[in-house]
Formats: structure tokens, sequence, C-alpha cells
């Protein structure tokens, strides 16, 4: 064999070990499946656009034209298991928020141009996250990690309102996975015979222009709370998420920003 392909077989085979590595690297807590529930209390704030042959359509702010904005409480899902090929989390989000409002003058979205007056708006978000988890280094009770995944973001929008005199309901939508990569910390801190200090940080998205997603999509998440033996975390967290996203199928754009604290409880088994 040619000194060549001596070379390329050992790149081969060092570059395996390490994705193996790599892959085998859990970043978990206690136990190794965790059940956690999250009380989550975000407000939407951002614009959002729908276009139509034709039209470019408005550049629609949430909460100045739609009378969206309101803080609205929701629970958020997740199970993360410590597996062979790390850890594993999956996150299911069902965000609704509904508002209101009188314009003063007309609004164009989708094609369809609401006259001035009285109209009613609705905003669903349902995020799916899958992320495998790996430790990056650890030092002392402080671990860093490394996060890779894919997102399934499904964003509707409908306005309601007097078209032509006559009342007419537009819905658009945006269906979209989503690549994500990202960093993490977390720190583990005993503080009685069977209470300990829990503290995590993650952020992970897309940061470059890619396929519909324009420049940023990031979700960020932290959290504090006491765990109780090997069992029960009870704490409090904030997440946030930031979309700029635009649909080059449907028309449709939303550049959003979605972030609240929450209440959680997490179970180890």
């Amino acid at each position: 064999m040619s000194r060549f392909g001596n070379l390329r077989s050992t790149v081969c085979i060092a570059a395996g070990l390490l994705i193996l590595f790599l892959a085998g690297c859990q970043a978990g807590g206690a136990g190794t499946l965790r059940l956690r529930g999250e009380n989550w209390s975000p407000s939407p704030g951002g614009a959002i656009r729908a276009s139509d042959l034709g039209s470019a359509g408005d550049l629609i702010d949430l909460e100045g034209d739609l009378g969206l904005g309101e803080e609205e409480s929701l629970w958020v899902y997740a199970v993360e298991s410590d597996l062979g090929l790390g850890t594993v989390e999956a996150t299911s989000i069902d965000f609704t928020s509904s508002g209101t409002n009188l314009l003063a003058g007309t609004l164009d979205f989708g094609g369809e141009i609401f006259e001035a007056g009285s109209i009613s708006s609705d905003l669903n978000l349902e995020l799916t996250t899958i992320r495998n988890k790996g430790a990056l280094l650890g030092m002392g009770p402080v671990g860093l990690k490394y996060l890779w995944g894919a997102d399934h973001l499904v964003l509707d929008s409908t306005i309601s309102g007097s078209v032509g005199g006559t009342e007419t309901s537009v819905t658009e939508s945006i269906d979209e996975w989503v690549p994500t990569i990202g960093l993490g910390a977390s720190v583990g801190i005993p503080i009685g015979s069977d209470w300990g200090l829990e503290l995590d940080a993650e952020v992970a998205g897309l940061w470059i222009s890619y396929g519909d997603i324009d420049g940023t999509y990031q979700g960020t998440t932290l959290r504090a709370g006491l765990r109780q033996g090997s069992g029960m975390l009870i704490g409090v967290g904030h997440r946030s998420l930031i979309i700029d996203i635009e649909d080059d199928g449907s028309g449709t754009s939303a550049d959003i920003d979605l972030g609240g604290t929450y209440l959680f409880l997490e179970w180890a088994i």
C-alpha cells in the first residue's frame, strides 16, 4: 500500500475513533432517564409578513398591529436519557396567543387587504427539539458540553377581519426542520447530606442563512434547582427563542422572539 493510502487509512481510523468518543461521552445528570415538566410564561414580540403574487405584504408588528404580546402560560415537556450515543433529549413546546386590535388603516396579509376597524389574530408555535449532548471538559464541579440535533418548527399565523366588507380569515404557515449546534455548561454542588444545587445553561441554534432560515435561529435555556438525592429536582429557569425565518415557498416570514421564566420539576430514574 502506498504512503498516501496508509495516511488516508490512519486519518479515517482516527476520525472514526473521535466520532465514537464524542458520541459516547454522556452529558446527562442524575439517573439514566430524566422526565421534566416546565410551567413556562413567555410573551411574544417581533413581526410577521405574508406576501402573495404581486404583493410584498406589510410588515406586521405582533404587539402594535395585532394586539399580541400578553404573557401566556403553558407546559413544556422534556425527556432526557443517557444512551450509548451520548445523552439524548427531546422537548415539546406548544405556544398559542390570541389578540384583538382596532386598525387605523389597512393591513396587507397573504394577499388580502384588511380594512380599518376591528381585527383578531391567533399565533400558534409548535416546536419539537431533538438534541444529542456530549461532555467536552470537566473542571471540578463544572462540566462543559456540546449539543447537536434538529428542531421541527411549525408556525401558524391567522388574521381575521373585514376585507371588501366581508368578514375574512387568512392563515399562513411556516413548517421547517432546522439543524442546530450549540454549547452548554452545568454545575453540581452538594449542599447537605441528601441535597445538591444544580445549575445548567445551554445555547443551541443556527446563526447562518440556511435554506429558509434567514440569519438567526436560537434557543437558550437557563435553570437552577435543588435535587434531593438522585431523584427529584425542583427549581426555576428562563427559556427564550429567537426565530428569523423566511419561507420561500409560501412567501411567509417571521422575526419573532419568545421568552419568559418557568418553574420546573424533574424526576430522575
